[in-house]
């Protein structure tokens, strides 16, 4: 790499380290591999990050991060309550060969064992729910949605689109985009007592 602030070398890693894990999954990555890829020693990613536990854990916050700065975008936009909802909950469901979902998916998986990495994705999940979160509570003090508890939904449309993720990833089942987003206005529909219908309009 040619000379760089040691913030964007660390990006350099990240991204590299993410493009790793898509390719030989998180169980088989090596800080060698990583450094091999990128023409580096790994004694400047071992500087950078000390650990491969570190890196994995720095990794999925990084893309974490990314996703996060557009969760953001999306809920602030000047649309309706449930036009942003469906557009949030949209952009988070898996589609096609879900591949954006591996790392995610490899991240559980792996956190089975790790209590870092678990409170890690569980801090980040928090953070995802509370921007939704925030979206139906507006709704409901706009008299648009009717909810008794809006963590408990949240984390019950989540939980259908995360098990979809999976299906995808490691079971390669194949779903098409428009019956996903058919099985997610019926589910939210229920769930916040609208008519399906208004949850189809265009932004």
């Amino acid at each position: 790499m040619n000379r760089k602030s040691a913030q964007a070398r660390r990006v350099e890693v990240l991204d590299e380290t993410l493009k790793q894990i898509h390719e030989r999954g998180m169980s088989a990555l090596r800080i060698a591999d990583v450094a091999s890829s990128m023409q580096v020693s790994p004694a400047l990613i071992i500087y950078h990050f000390e650990t491969r536990e570190n890196l994995l854990v720095e990794a999925l916050t990084h893309a974490a991060e990314r996703d996060l700065l557009k969760l953001h975008r999306i809920v602030r936009e000047p649309a309706p309550p449930a036009r942003r909802l469906m557009k949030v909950l949209e952009w988070y469901a898996p589609s096609g060969a879900a591949r954006g979902w591996q790392i995610w998916v490899d991240g559980w998986a792996a956190a089975m064992r790790d209590k870092a990495l678990q409170k890690v994705l569980a801090d980040l999940q928090d953070r995802w729910a509370a921007e939704i979160v925030g979206i139906i509570e507006e709704g409901v003090a706009g008299g648009v949605f009717t909810v008794d508890d809006s963590h408990d939904v949240v984390t019950r449309i989540t939980s259908l689109l995360d098990g979809l993720a999976v299906r995808m990833v490691v079971h390669k089942d194949a779903l098409k985009r428009d019956v996903l987003q058919e099985w997610l206005v019926r589910q939210v529909a229920w769930e916040l007592g609208v008519d399906q219908e208004e949850l189809r309009s265009p932004a």
